[in-house]
């Protein structure tokens, strides 16, 4: 017997990581015909989905420099993810974490991504930075 909420929840993973990649320009052009989908499996900017190692849960994509917490919930817990998005990214050794809610019935696009303001202006302070 499957477990219908973990299965929900990694298809709501794999919808953003494809969405993310194509959006990157990561993936080669007609990636859902193709055997392989990456431009360059070794690229370090492509999403990727990591593997749960160890006690400490590192999120379920990571965009670097940004370790996603991906929810796809009836009900939405914003302070919650946001907490949980930031723990795993200090895990993972990420300075970033955000939480990319699904929006419910609609498109993957529509789905919002979420932080706190503090880390919205340590982003903003990055961004800055590269000028």
């Amino acid at each position: 017997m499957t477990n219908r909420a973990k299965a929900k929840g990694t298809a709501w993973e794999r919808e953003a990581r494809h969405y993310l990649n194509q959006a990157l320009g990561q993936y080669v052009d007609h990636w859902k015909d193709a055997a392989y989908p990456w431009k360059d499996p070794h690229d370090p900017d492509n999403v990727v989905r990591p593997a749960q190692t160890g006690a400490k849960d590192v999120g379920d994509l990571h965009a670097r420099p940004f370790v996603i917490e991906c929810k796809a919930e009836r009900s939405i817990r914003l302070a919650d993810y946001v907490r949980q998005a930031k723990r795993e990214a200090a895990h993972a050794g990420f300075p970033f974490g955000v939480a990319v809610v699904k929006a419910p019935r609609r498109r993957v696009e529509d789905a919002y991504a979420v932080m706190d303001l503090v880390t919205f202006g340590r982003v903003l302070q990055a961004l800055r930075n590269l000028d």
